[in-house]
């Protein structure tokens, strides 16, 4: 893939908000891919990661302006289809969701950044750059 966009996922939002010793880096990896792309799935699985991390209100403020930031792509018919038939048959349904919006951007995509083992693998599986800075 040989696109302009940034797919990020929920783990991957989390770092920019929360200091992790992956932070620094994502953000640097970042700066060279202005068009960001997130689902819909991040506006539920963000709050929800601060919350079970009991983040500080100022982290739950700097999910919502980073949102605020990126194109949110909603879940809609086709990537309802695209998840249910992306490999491997194994990926839990939110994290099919997220691959499946990702690999609905056909040739825009230039990158999935994911901190999780399982949903790279599944990315790198779908012949997606597949990118975990830090």
């Amino acid at each position: 893939m040989s696109g302009r966009v940034a797919y990020l996922d929920s783990s991957a939002l989390v770092k920019l908000v929360v200091s992790e010793p992956e932070s620094r880096a994502l953000f640097e990896f970042l700066a060279d891919w202005p068009d960001r792309v997130v689902s819909a799935l991040a506006r539920v699985e963000v709050p929800r990661a601060l919350a079970r991390a009991h983040a500080s209100r100022a982290a739950h403020r700097r999910a919502q302006a980073t949102l605020a930031h990126v194109v949110v792509i909603g879940i809609d018919d086709d990537v309802l289809s695209r998840a249910a038939r992306v490999e491997p048959r194994s990926l839990r349904s939110l994290d099919a969701l997220h691959l499946a919006t990702a690999i609905g951007l056909g040739e825009d995509l230039g990158v999935f950044v994911t901190y999780d083992d399982r949903l790279a693998a599944a990315a790198a599986r779908a012949a997606l750059r597949v990118e975990a800075p830090g």
